[in-house]
């Protein structure tokens, strides 16, 4: 039977096959489908003649599903038939591949299950299950209402019948729509207008009651309009099923492994499904992952290792261009540049950081914004600079009616954006800043200008943010470069799965005394961070005193006495000369170092600070194929806001503590607050939130959404084997060796990172004293030694304390103490000036902003509502009796503790603390005070194993 081929292709157990498919021919598909009493017909009950002769094709043949109605448990009417000859749909002239009955409300799939089958779901499930148990009458449809009884058995929801089938047959309780919108109904009136909200089906209803766990996996699909309709189609599906109190979830793998789920088990097996099964995503993250995708059509599509030169037509004025890195996007810009230079026209480029846009800049021939001023007898046609500067107070003077008509470029616009809407560098001026920028994007569409942006992972984000900045309603032109490494040109990276990197750092230790020349990628280079730049510096200089050792990082790279100083500019010229290179995120984006036969391996630990696409980046920059080892945590720490992966969660959290902060300054009569536009640019706010959430998002499933998009880059990621010798005996003896050895290490380094910081702190204590003119000269000098770090370091102490500066005083002030003595003092002495505090911060904000503010950043501004929250919980009442033993069963701790887990979102909202639903008066408490310098020491514990307590100063 034909039919039979076709669902085995898709991985449909047989007997699922002989139980719901039946071929069909002659008169019965009609029979099937043209049952409706809404259909057309003669006087005499025969169907009218349109009707038969639309579906006459069916007379062919094809084959019939339908299988079990969950209402009523006994057999479906509805169904669908696949013709083998389809008729031409009406208005866009392409087969119609399925036909359903028609005048009649669409169904669901949901197919008889074989005994075997089903004893293998309950098996999975753990529910106890013989085929002695149920009525042989029943196997058809019991199956359903057995799944209906049992709600804890998750039901994962597909389109089409055959992908059920496969999902069934690979032990999946899995029922199918026969379209992705079909799960629910939109009331409308006869014209086709929305007359009330939408519902599920009743079908899906009573399969989804009890909180069931629900896996939406529809196909994945690489055309953006698809992928448009889809994502449509699951946040509907999704938000219902969620409201009817399931836990929604949503499946995702790579539509090169396959189109439908049936397509991924044939391609790749079941154990790639129950992978991907195990990796789904709760349907809040997937919403935030969303916002990485471009769905945009593209007007230029390659495939090409490297851009060719960009055909761009004259009506063009807002172009994308999506391309990998390294797949010289730069090059390609440079061109575009030096042809606008030859017509005279102006040119901008706008980054984020500093050295990469001198390098922009350097490739096309345009001087650095500071570079100009230098020479004002030679004014270039245009200029680099940080959007950081794009306000008419900072040293470009920038006036966005000069780049009427200009070029506009704008690399790595992902970073740029979120840059100048959430970087501290921006607080000051950030509402300047966005309404510069605003004020650009619109003046330069309005006119005969052009806007480059680039980017490996340009998404709808940008582009929409930037049409909605220009207010008119413009097209984008898209050049999408699909190219990916082959295998040859892509590297095997090993990952570590251990919660701390000490096999990382040893197998690195390991690596070089063998000869090896490794790149090291690190999160941090601050020297108090154990796994900065300047502590492995340090260490590995230790242990390897003849090796020729670079590190590469913003004091390094700034400091005229190190050999890293403006290194950016000609790193393939530096780097052959090192042995070892230690780099932090300051080279982490628009570089590329194309050294050949020099360095053997890189190395990343990536400590949940950066962006998955930061790490990404930065594990890119050496362009040539060779192993990486990383070590990923499991999950960031640096979220924005208070770590939402919902918009309305996110924003909304945020106006009601602007709301709040507001209330409170009225108290102080600030006449700024009379008129003051806290709705500034709403489409800033939006854009805000979609990278913020995309990036929460991101934290939460960190190590996993790293690995899989170095997979999509078709790179090959394996767990880092542990060496072991043949015998048990040695394999024991080896493993405690490998373990004390790890051991050393780690001590190793933490001496190392404590004897570097004691140094500096002295260093720092006894430097000279600055006055306030050499502080502000040197405080914008972008050329600093470590000496003069140090210099500025201790003014800063001098003038945020009042008192000497002491070693301890720098250590202290380095571990965060400012920020927890001005909460503590402000909760307790100095309550009465914290009015007075926020209010002076607030005016300087609303001056700055010429009367408007930017919501994330006044909010992180004020202390108002932090200090209320703990007055509120009862904070400072345990403050006065710091002798006081608590314990987890005292009164007043079990009503603070349910006040706060009843508040616990804006608790995270106001003061950046999360609390678990479950969590403890104690652990509630321990959080709480170590915001403001508090600690809490153990002093017994009880029978019923309850922790005696008791204050302490830090």
């Amino acid at each position: 039977m034909n039919h039979q081929q076709e669902w085995l292709n898709s991985c449909v157990d047989e007997q699922v096959i002989e139980l719901n498919v039946t071929t069909l021919e002659g008169m019965s598909p009609c029979e099937h489908l043209l049952y409706s009493d809404e259909l057309p017909r003669r006087n005499d009950g025969r169907l009218s003649n349109h009707i038969l002769q639309r579906y006459q094709h069916t007379e062919l043949g094809g084959w019939w599903c339908s299988g079990i109605d969950v209402m009523s448990g006994e057999d479906d009417l509805w169904g669908c038939f696949k013709p083998k000859q389809p008729r031409l749909s009406y208005d866009r002239g392409k087969p119609i591949k399925y036909e359903h009955p028609p005048q009649t409300p669409t169904g669901i799939f949901a197919l008889r299950v074989p005994l075997h089958l089903w004893a293998t779901i309950a098996q999975q499930h753990g529910i106890h299950f013989t085929p002695e148990m149920i009525d042989n009458t029943q196997v058809d449809g019991g199956f359903w209402q057995w799944v209906i009884a049992h709600p804890s058995i998750p039901l994962c929801i597909t389109e089409g019948a055959k992908k059920a089938g496969a999902l069934l047959s690979a032990g999946y309780v899995a029922i199918a729509l026969p379209g992705i919108n079909n799960g629910y109904r939109t009331p409308k009136d006869e014209q086709g207008k929305r007359i009330g909200k939408s519902y599920l089906i009743p079908q899906l209803k009573k399969l989804t009651s009890g909180q069931r766990e629900i896996y939406l996996t529809f196909d994945q699909d690489s055309k953006p309009n698809t992928i448009k309709a889809v994502n449509n189609a699951i946040r509907k599906l999704g938000y219902l099923l969620s409201q009817a109190g399931s836990q929604v979830k949503v499946i995702h793998w790579q539509p090169e492994q396959g189109k439908g789920v049936d397509d991924l088990l044939f391609n790749q097996g079941k154990k790639a499904f129950d992978y991907y099964y195990e990796k789904a995503l709760p349907l809040e993250i997937w919403k935030a992952r969303e916002f990485t995708q471009l769905t945009y059509a593209a007007e230029v599509e390659l495939n090409c290792r490297y851009l060719p030169s960009l055909d761009i037509p004259n009506t063009a004025k807002l172009i994308g261009v999506k391309s990998a890195i390294g797949t010289g996007k730069t090059e390609a810009l440079a061109k575009i540049v030096r042809e606008a230079i030859a017509h005279n026209q102006k040119v901008l480029v706008i980054g984020h950081r500093i050295k990469l846009v001198e390098q922009l800049c350097q490739r096309f021939g345009l001087p650095y914004v500071t570079d100009i001023k230098e020479n004002y007898l030679e004014q270039p046609l245009g200029y680099g600079l940080c959007i950081d500067s794009l306000h008419e107070n900072s040293q470009a003077k920038f006036n966005p009616e000069d780049w009427r008509d200009a070029l506009v470029i704008i690399d790595e616009i992902e970073q740029v954006i979120w840059h100048g809407l959430n970087s501290e560098t921006c607080t000051n001026n950030r509402v300047a800043i966005l309404r510069c920028f605003k004020k650009l994007i619109q003046t330069n569409l309005d006119s005969n200008g052009k806007i480059f942006v680039a980017d490996a992972d340009l998404s709808n984000v940008s582009l929409d943010y930037l049409i909605k900045l220009s207010g008119i309603d413009i097209k984008p032109f898209i050049i999408k470069n699909y190219w990916k490494p082959s295998q040859k040109e892509t590297w095997s990276g090993y990952h570590y799965l251990e919660t701390t990197p000490k096999r990382f750092l040893q197998n690195l230790v390991e690596h070089i005394r063998e000869g090896g020349k490794p790149f090291v990628c690190l999160s941090a280079q601050k020297i108090t961070s154990k796994w900065g730049t300047q502590t492995l510096e340090l260490y590995l200089k230790k242990q390897f005193p003849t090796a020729n050792i670079l590190r590469i990082d913003s004091q390094s790279l700034t400091d005229p006495n190190h050999p890293a100083y403006q290194c950016i500019t000609k790193l393939n010229d530096i780097l052959i000369n090192y042995d070892i290179v230690l780099s932090s995120p300051a080279i982490e984006t628009g570089l590329s170092i194309d050294i050949k036969g020099h360095f053997t391996s890189v190395w990343c630990l990536a400590q949940g600070v950066q962006t998955p696409t930061s790490v990404i980046q930065s594990l890119g920059r050496i362009r040539e194929n060779i192993p990486r080892h990383l070590w990923l945590a499991t999950y960031g720490f640096n979220r924005v806001g208070n770590g939402a992966t919902s918009i309305p969660n996110l924003l909304t959290s945020g106006h009601r503590l602007t709301n709040l902060n507001i209330r409170l300054l009225q108290k102080s009569d600030l006449e700024s607050l009379d008129d003051l536009d806290i709705g500034f640019q709403a489409e800033s706010l939006l854009c805000w939130g979609k990278i913020a959430v995309r990036i929460n998002a991101q934290m939460i499933h960190y190590r996993e959404t790293i690995i899989q998009n170095l997979q999509i880059r078709n790179h090959s990621i394996n767990l880092a084997v542990k060496k072991r010798n043949n015998t048990k005996k040695r394999i024991k003896k080896n493993d405690k060796n490998l373990s004390q050895s790890h051991n050393n290490l780690i001590e190793a380094i933490e001496e190392v990172r404590q004897k570097n910081h004691q140094l500096d702190c002295q260093k720092i204590a006894k430097s000279q004293d600055l006055n306030d003119l050499k502080y502000q000269a040197l405080k914008r000098s972008l050329i600093k030694t470590n000496k003069e770090r140090r210099q500025l370091k201790k003014y800063d102490l001098q003038r945020r304390y009042g008192i000497p500066v002491t070693p301890k005083l720098v250590a202290l002030d380095n571990a965060g103490w400012y920020q927890k003595i001005r909460l503590n003092y402000f909760l307790t002495k100095g309550r009465n000036y914290l009015a007075d505090r926020d209010t002076i911060i607030a005016k300087k904000l609303i001056d700055q902003g010429q009367g408007s503010i930017f919501l994330p950043g006044f909010n992180r501004s004020q202390f108002g509502a932090i200090i209320g929250t703990m007055e509120v919980l009862g904070i400072p009442v345990l403050l006065k009796d710091i002798n006081r033993k608590l314990i987890n069963t005292d009164t007043d701790l079990l009503e603070m503790a349910k006040l706060a887990i009843n508040n616990r979102q804006d608790i995270k909202t106001i003061m950046g603390i999360g609390i678990a639903k479950n969590a403890s008066p104690i652990t509630i408490i321990r959080r709480f005070l170590d915001k403001i310098g508090y600690g809490l020491t153990c002093c017994g514990t009880r029978t019923i194993n309850r922790v005696l307590l008791l204050f302490s100063k830090p």
